[in-house]
C-alpha cells in the first residue's frame, strides 16, 4: 500500500512542477523583470560607482547594493509566479486540474516550487553577476547573503496571490510586479533615503526583507543620503516589520479567497 508521500506520487508532482515552469521561457517580460531589469540596476548602481568600492565588515558597498537588487528580483519572480497562478485558477485552470489524478497536496508544492525557483533564479543571477564584477564579501557573508535573501523574498508570492485576487484584471500580474519597485524605493532597497524618509520606510513592506537580507553583511547597518553614509538600525526593528507584513499578506490572502468561494 503506498502512502501519500510515496514516490511515485512526489515524481508525479516534480513532473507537473517542471511542466509548469516550462513556460517561463515563452514569458520573456518576466524574465526582463525579474533578472534583467535587476542586473542592469546593480551594474548601474553598483558596480559602475566608485562608492562601490568603500570597504564595510568584511565586504563592500557594491555587495550591499548586490543584495538589496537580488531581494527585488526575487521579490519580483515570487509576485509574478504566484499572481499567475491564481490568474489561471480564475480562467479555469484550476477545473481542469481537478479532474487529473493529481491530489491538493501535489498542488500545492508544485505550486510553492514554482514560487521558490521563480524566486531563486532571479536571485541567483544577480549574485553571479556581483561575483564577477565589483561585489565583495567573504565565503560566509555570500553564502548566508544568499539564504537570507532567499528566505526574505518567497513570502512575497503572498502579495502577489492578494492583488491577483483582489484585481481581477488580465493586467494584474504585471501591476502587482511593477508595484515592487514603488516597495523597494520605500524601503530603502535601491537608493538610501534620507533618514527622516527612512523613519517612514520601516514601516513598508520591504524594509524588513533588505535589513535580514543585507544582515550578514551589514550587521544592521542602513545606508542613508546624509552626511553619514551609515546608521545602525536593532535587528527586531526587520524581524517585526517582515512578521507584521506576512500576516496581512496571508490574512488578505485568507479573506479574498472566502469573498471568492462565497461568490460562487
Amino acid at each position: 500500500m503506498s502512502t501519500p508521500m510515496s514516490a511515485p506520487n512526489f515524481a508525479t508532482t516534480l513532473r507537473y512542477a517542471g511542466h509548469d515552469l516550462k513556460r517561463l521561457r515563452r514569458d520573456l517580460a518576466t524574465l526582463f523583470f525579474s533578472i534583467g531589469l535587476p542586473i542592469i540596476f546593480y551594474i548601474l548602481f553598483g558596480a559602475m560607482q566608485e562608492y562601490g568600492d568603500i570597504d564595510f565588515n568584511g565586504g563592500n558597498v557594491a555587495a550591499m547594493v548586490m543584495i538589496g537588487m537580488a531581494l527585488y528580483a526575487g521579490a519580483t519572480g515570487a509576485v509574478g509566479a504566484a499572481g499567475s497562478m491564481v490568474a489561471e485558477n480564475r480562467a479555469g485552470w484550476g477545473r481542469q486540474l481537478a479532474l487529473t489524478p493529481l491530489r491538493p497536496w501535489q498542488l500545492g508544492i508544485a505550486h510553492f516550487l514554482n514560487i521558490a525557483v521563480r524566486a531563486i533564479l532571479p536571485i541567483a543571477a544577480v549574485f553571479i553577476t556581483g561575483a564577477l564584477t565589483k561585489a565583495n564579501m567573504q565565503p560566509d557573508q555570500w553564502s548566508l547573503a544568499f539564504l537570507s535573501t532567499v528566505v526574505c523574498a518567497i513570502p512575497f508570492g503572498f502579495y502577489g496571490m492578494a492583488c491577483a485576487m483582489l484585481i481581477p484584471s488580465e493586467n494584474t500580474v504585471s501591476i502587482a510586479s511593477s508595484s515592487i519597485v514603488i516597495l523597494a524605493f520605500a524601503g530603502n532597497v535601491f537608493m538610501p533615503l534620507k533618514e527622516s524618509l527612512l523613519g517612514i520606510g520601516r514601516f513598508t513592506p520591504m524594509y524588513g526583507a533588505q535589513a535580514l537580507a543585507r544582515w550578514p553583511l551589514s550587521e544592521g547597518a542602513q545606508m542613508i543620503n546624509g552626511q553619514q553614509l551609515f546608521i545602525e538600525d536593532p535587528l527586531w526593528y526587520a524581524w517585526v516589520n517582515i512578521a507584521v507584513w506576512i500576516v496581512v499578506f496571508v490574512g488578505a490572502c485568507v479573506l479574498l479567497h472566502k469573498r471568492d468561494r462565497n461568490r460562487a
